[in-house]
């Protein structure tokens, strides 16, 4: 059988040392993401996510809080979380795409 050309040598080492480094600063992804904010504004319903998907605030005016339309509340608050989840995950596969080394067919791994 052959090998596909540049396997071993600098080819094979090239990628062993693209994937440790690639773990090492992987290592550090959890402490990168808790330091990133995300906001979220839906008009008067506002929140703040850390990068790791936490909620860390929810700001509701007042002006929309109507004993009668609960249900409108609830769906500015649905929305709104949602949306922090979404962002907060894109946010986090960005990072790891990042973190990943050129290698032929990992990014088909990783989606």
């Amino acid at each position: 059988m052959k090998l596909p050309k540049n396997f071993g040598g600098q080819g094979f080492a090239g990628a062993l040392q693209q994937a440790q480094q690639a773990m090492a600063r992987a290592q550090n992804l959890e402490q990168e993401l808790a330091a990133e904010r995300v906001t979220v504004d839906k008009g008067p319903v506002k929140a703040v996510f850390i990068g790791t998907g936490e909620i860390e605030s929810l700001k509701i005016d007042p002006s929309v809080v109507d004993p009668e339309d609960v249900e409108a509340l609830e769906d500015l608050i649905l929305g709104a979380v949602r949306d922090g989840f979404t962002k907060t995950s894109e946010l986090r596969n960005s990072r790891v795409q990042e973190l990943m080394p050129n290698i032929p067919g990992m990014d088909k791994l990783i989606r």
